[in-house]
């Protein structure tokens, strides 16, 4: 019976489609960040002279650059496993099931890829530690600078994380699928994985964002801890550290069969809840950014990194998937 629902599920016509779509929709973020950084990196390249001039200590224009072009890498690296996802996800669009062990290949490029990707924050996170040591010798850090407590946040303690969390998960899961792994330990570290992304991609480094966002910047227009007094800002800050939490912990319990290697013992349904919850997280958000005038009219952290310069976007349509597994599955 298992093994009918799950052929099913992967053969129906509506979930391969709206797997496709989120992958789509990946790739076309990562194409959105591919061209700002082709606009960005050789900038910054050919006006070598400038911030060399500008960052003064060889040891910060080294730091400067690695975290710049890092991320620039990265973004190179995802837009490669974004071509590579949308392949293996038409081939699965177009044939279902069948075409697993033909994608697995594709699939599993894509996700080191990603691993690489998120590898790439390393640099920043270094960047965020030794800021206060620029800081305290009046080293540039572009304009406005921002105090030291913001970048140790957002780039030391948040990027820090990713890296940490992610990395190691993400690439043997890449190995795994490369590998032809079994089934269920490729579910194990699938699982894994996620529950990495959610609790050190999303939840800590959105909370480091937040508590950047309550340190007084007058120079961005920040109030500090008196945006909370702001409705908006007071549901925003409340979903994201508590709600977004809660999440997280959720899709850890619902996933903790596969983490134990029995795969089938994983309630579909409750997971197209989690899916659907998550989901719906990033649509709440883009909502409440909206409402709020967006990052011109409240230039803060949290707009920021929220609104004009966050690449997970593409997360806010996971919301099909998951209404679909909520509402097709047994349990």
């Amino acid at each position: 019976m298992v093994e009918y629902e799950e052929a099913s599920l992967l053969n129906s016509a509506f979930f391969k489609t709206s797997i496709f779509i989120v992958v789509l929709l990946y790739f076309v973020l990562g194409s959105y960040w591919l061209y700002v950084t082709s606009i960005y990196s050789p900038m910054l390249i050919l006006n070598f002279p400038i911030y060399r001039e500008l960052l003064m200590e060889t040891w910060w224009i080294v730091t400067y650059y690695s975290s710049e072009l890092g991320l620039s890498a990265g973004i190179v690296f995802r837009w490669i496993a974004g071509i590579l996802a949308v392949y293996a996800a038409a081939i699965f669009m177009k044939d279902g099931s069948a075409a697993l062990s033909r994608i697995r290949g594709k699939a599993g490029a894509a996700i080191l890829l990603e691993g690489l990707y998120v590898l790439t924050y390393a640099p920043s996170a270094f960047l965020g530690f030794v800021y206060p040591i620029a800081e305290s010798r009046n080293l540039w850090y572009f304009e406005p600078p921002p105090p030291w407590i913001i970048v140790f946040l957002v780039a030391g303690l948040a990027c820090l994380a990713m890296v940490v969390v992610i990395t190691p998960l993400i690439f043997k899961l890449g190995l795994r699928i490369i590998q032809k792994g079994s089934a269920n330990e490729i579910a194990k570290w699938a699982s894994l994985t996620g529950v990495g992304y959610l609790f050190a991609m999303f939840w800590w480094n959105y909370v480091m964002c937040w508590v950047a966002t309550l340190v007084y910047w007058p120079e961005r227009a920040q109030p500090g801890i008196k945006i909370i007094y702001n409705p908006i800002a007071a549901a925003s800050f409340t979903i994201t550290v508590a709600g977004l939490l809660l999440v997280a912990i959720f899709v850890l319990k619902v996933v903790m069969p596969a983490v134990k290697g029995e795969p089938s013992g994983v309630d579909k349904r409750k997971l197209g809840y989690a899916l659907t919850a998550f989901s719906g997280y990033f649509i709440l958000m883009l909502i409440l950014y909206a409402v709020a005038g967006g990052y011109y009219k409240q230039p803060t952290t949290w707009m920021e990194i929220i609104g004009p310069h966050n690449p997970d976007h593409w997360c806010a349509f996971l919301i099909l998937p998951g209404i679909y597994l909520a509402a097709k599955s047994r349990r």
